[in-house]
């Protein structure tokens, strides 16, 4: 490095003298002898020079790329030391643990093994057995043995969240049922994934044991045995503990000994090609078994219809708070078999391709469904389309609503004016989600929304001369959600703002749109944020 220095004075300080020709021979006469042997003698010094000159500058290069490589070094060492005070590195071995078997529980099945090839810090934390207590085990693959076992050496007595994916050959079902089965104390949820039912079958039956701190219970088939024998659940006779079901299968499933379960949802599947009808006699039996359910949800697997065989029975649902219903229009009907008065939310999705038309019988079931379900407090219609006058009868049943979404749905100004001000039907509705509904114009939510503020001056007061001080009996409108609605304009959505809080997006990853992509306006944000230079009111939600 001293001598790298050395050169650089010597070149900064001590150039090479440079002669200028032009100052020893005169251009405006012609070139004697002697000016050509100054001239020759001028041109050797100045080539002799450049090559010096060269051989510096490849000096200097060189110390350059060696000075740039130091450095490189020294910011590599940086790194490192900063590296050394990351949060990670200070997190204690409980903490990284637990982070570890999120990340199992998200899906990344070899979290625990990857993870603990990293450092010793999180090899330490890796040791910990309920890192380990994920399983997912899928049959098709030749060492499943040998991974349950590996498995089992480290959970220890961790609980065991077991997840089975079944092929139609299985050779190694039976050693892994029989390494498992002594850990059945440690099941806390169970997932088995089956092509058939038979094979459910044989694997429910094994497990005809007592299993005391069983929470979750998952059987997914895609269709029957070849003896079209129904899954047959009845084997698992006790599990004290065991409180969320999730059924996937061609048919509604039956049972008579799951007595606690709270949350229940079944996914009709229709990988054949005979689509099995939805008795409603079976599904009244099938709720009867389950008298402490809280959330319910009937879905279709794939989009399409399936026809319902109707029933002049019901079944009484006391403790029902959540209802979802995704299935094609004619199975709304099965709302006619149930009586939920404690019921808070209620999703009513359609399966199949959107109506040209409102489905009248839709519009009808929901009035008579929610004449015993006068607590609810938020109504989700997505497209299921339904007649302008049942919206009337909806917000007469509906006196503690909170929220409203609606998706392709036909409402009008006129159903919407029938919420303004004091009298307005539902008093409690604070939140707003119109998507798609190209009926409403913005002017009609405009005018909803001030008619609400506790300032605004309706109408439709008892008296002119009440004082301003009287206690407001509506609640405000706290949010509206307005996405792809042909007749909202961009002014209605500035003038939203200045009253509430104007959402132009999908709330979050958990909406049911974001799976499918309808409610995707990213450019018609875009476009509206470039408009106004970015310096849109705080209270656009973009």
């Amino acid at each position: 490095m001293r001598m790298d220095r050395y050169w650089y004075h010597d070149i900064d300080t001590l150039p090479t003298p440079l002669i200028s020709v032009m100052d020893c021979v005169s251009c405006i006469r012609e070139p004697t002898e002697d000016d050509m042997i100054l001239i020759h003698q001028t041109t050797m010094a100045d080539e002799e020079a450049i090559q010096e000159l060269n051989s510096k500058m490849t000096i200097l290069h060189s110390v350059l790329e060696r000075l740039r490589l130091q450095k490189d070094k020294h910011r590599e060492n940086i790194r490192r030391a900063h590296s050394l005070l990351t949060l990670a590195r200070r997190l204690p071995p409980e903490l990284l643990a637990r982070i570890f078997e999120m990340c199992a529980k998200s899906g990344w099945t070899r979290a625990p093994v990857a993870v603990s090839q990293v450092c010793s810090a999180w090899r330490k934390a890796a040791a910990f057995p309920g890192v380990w207590s994920h399983l997912f085990l899928d049959l098709k693959s030749g060492n499943s043995t040998s991974k349950v076992q590996f498995w089992l050496s480290k959970v220890q007595h961790a609980p065991l969240h077991i997840t089975l994916d079944i092929p139609l050959e299985s050779p190694s079902l039976e050693e892994v049922l029989g390494l498992l089965i002594p850990r059945s104390k440690q099941w806390q949820t169970l997932i088995i994934k089956s092509v058939d039912s038979t094979t459910m079958n044989y694997v429910l039956r094994r497990c005809s044991f007592p299993l005391p701190d069983l929470r979750q219970l998952n059987v997914i088939t895609e269709m029957e045995g070849s003896q079209g024998d129904p899954v047959n659940m009845s084997s698992l006779q006790d599990a004290p503990r065991l409180s969320r079901l999730l059924i996937e299968q061609p048919n509604l499933p039956q049972w008579s000994n799951f007595m606690g379960v709270t949350k229940l949802h079944v996914v009709l599947s229709s990988s054949t090609l005979f689509i099995p009808p939805i008795n409603a006699t079976d599904w009244i039996e099938m709720l009867r078994a389950l008298p402490e359910l809280r959330d319910l949800t009937l879905e279709l697997s794939k989009p399409g219809t399936r026809s319902y065989n109707d029933t002049q029975r019901t079944v009484d649902l006391p403790h029902l708070e959540s209802l979802t219903l995704h299935v094609s229009p004619e199975v709304n009907g099965i709302l006619l078999t149930m009586r939920a008065p404690a019921l808070r939310r209620l999703h009513l999705r359609c399966s199949s391709d959107t109506l040209a038309r409102p489905h009248m019988p839709s519009g009808a079931h929901l009035c008579w469904f929610l004449e015993s379900s006068p607590c609810v407090q938020l109504l989700e219609l997505y497209d299921i389309d339904v007649e302008r006058i049942d919206f009337v009868r909806c917000f007469e049943l509906l006196p503690n609503l909170e929220e409203l979404r609606l998706h392709d749905s036909d409402i009008a100004d006129e159903q919407l004016r029938l919420l303004h001000g004091d009298k307005g039907q539902c008093p409690n509705l604070a939140r707003l989600d119109f998507r798609w509904c190209n009926y409403l114009t913005g002017s009609a939510l405009v005018n909803l929304t001030q008619s609400r503020l506790p300032q605004f001056e309706s109408e439709d007061r008892v008296s002119p001369t009440m004082p301003p001080t009287m206690p407001q009996t509506r609640r405000i409108i706290n949010e509206v959600v307005v996405i792809n609605c042909l007749h909202v304009k961009e002014q209605d959505v500035l003038d939203l703002a200045e009253m509430t809080l104007c959402r132009l997006l999908m709330r979050s990853d958990e909406d049911h749109c974001y799976r499918r992509g309808c409610c995707n306006n990213e450019r018609y944000r875009e476009r509206l944020r470039l408009r106004h230079n970015n310096k849109l009111p705080e209270r656009i939600v973009l």
